[in-house]
């Protein structure tokens, strides 16, 4: 009778223990090979990815009846705010993140139905506000990740400056200043394109960026100096152009060329044509489309006639190209900002121009990727 006894007991303290285990919520790496990472993430850091870029995005696949996220937001080059994610489960509307400092978890999803999920999550700041660091996943007892979604077969790359940051997009004028909460990627006439073309878009833009002259004449590199990186702050993080190629790839510099006065014919053409070809040895089947944005003005500064010099240098720069023999590159001209579209933060294309470029970008690739 006794060992009897002792025996049951036994067995209600293991019982008791499994019940414990089974309360304990699942850890998930960070580099699990099941997490879908989409646009520039730098993945050599074993404590987990890091996210720069605007429009760096992670899809996330699991079970169980909620998420959370271990995130780190890494010191900033230039102190602005924290970065800002948005993010939605089993496609509902977008909800904003904003991401703290020191290791949190931040609890993504609760209370969802058993079964499986889908979490996305995208940045909407840009580098000059900083990167974020994935540190891991938190799921249910017993619940786990799935391979994610395949991405879009459709690729496009976007390439420039705070034109496609969406510095400023939020604001309601052109005297707020620039920070997290009045930059939205998601809203750029870069997103938008993609989105209506249903492509996977990889958006390597830089607010104050130039060709070849950085706005007020900023010291640290340019963009095309930046294009190679991964993360645009680390020299050694080196992009892997084999590991996702666009069908386009789209340039919307020269603004900040023109901030103050002519940077020099000779000057420009050299490193836009640099630039592009740097592009076509990367990726030597894709179309390559040469972008005047809504920004340059020949208002602004008037003396110097930015437009009229950029359109003739850029247009120049892709008839070169194309009469040596690359049909592949091209040039598009996208009308100056409209009157009643107001502006954003600090003269920055609004909403409303954002919508009126995505929209006249749309039709473009529809008809030169043959894309219904």
């Amino acid at each position: 009778m006794r060992r009897t006894c002792w025996k049951l007991m036994g067995m209600l303290v293991t019982l008791a223990a499994l019940s414990g285990c089974r309360t304990v919520p699942v850890q998930v790496s960070p580099q699990a090979p099941e997490l879908r990472f989409g646009g520039r993430v730098d993945r050599a850091d074993p404590q987990g990815p890091r996210l720069s870029w605007g429009g760096t995005s992670l899809t996330v696949r699991f079970t169980g009846t909620s998420l959370g996220l271990r995130l780190l937001d890494l010191p900033k080059v230039e102190e602005h705010a924290p970065n800002r994610f948005r993010f939605s489960v089993d496609g509902a509307p977008f909800r904003d993140l904003y991401v703290g400092e020191g290791h949190l978890l931040y609890r993504i999803a609760e209370g969802l139905p058993q079964g499986e999920h889908v979490l996305r999550l995208e940045k909407e700041t840009e580098p000059v506000v900083g990167e974020t660091q994935l540190l891991g996943l938190e799921l249910d007892p017993g619940a786990r990740v799935l391979p994610a979604p395949p991405g879009p077969a459709r690729r496009i790359e976007f390439v420039g400056d705070s034109g496609l940051t969406g510095f400023g997009i939020e604001g309601k004028n052109e005297l707020c200043s620039f920070n997290a909460e009045t930059q939205r990627n998601s809203r750029t006439w870069a997103s938008l394109t993609a989105q209506a073309l249903g492509a996977e878009a990889s958006i390597v833009a830089f607010s104050g960026k130039g060709v070849a002259v950085n706005y007020a004449n900023d010291p640290t590199p340019p963009l095309p100096q930046l294009y190679a990186r991964t993360l645009p702050h680390r020299e050694d993080s080196r992009w892997d152009f084999t590991s996702w190629v666009p069908d386009a790839v789209l340039i919307q510099l020269g603004s900040n060329d023109f901030w103050k006065e002519h940077p020099g014919e000779e000057r420009f053409r050299d490193a836009y044509r640099s630039l592009v070809e740097s592009i076509r040895g990367h990726y030597p089947s894709a179309h390559i489309v040469c972008v005047l944005g809504s920004s340059l003005s020949d208002n602004h500064p008037k003396e110097v006639k930015a437009r009229t010099h950029a359109r003739a240098m850029i247009s120049g720069v892709v008839e070169t190209l194309r009469q040596a023999g690359d049909a592949r590159v091209h040039f598009v001209e996208v009308p100056p900002r409209l009157e009643d579209e107001g502006f954003g933060c600090t003269w920055h294309p609004s909403r409303k121009t954002h919508q009126r470029v995505a929209e006249q970008m749309t039709r473009y690739l529809r008809e030169l990727l043959g894309w219904k």
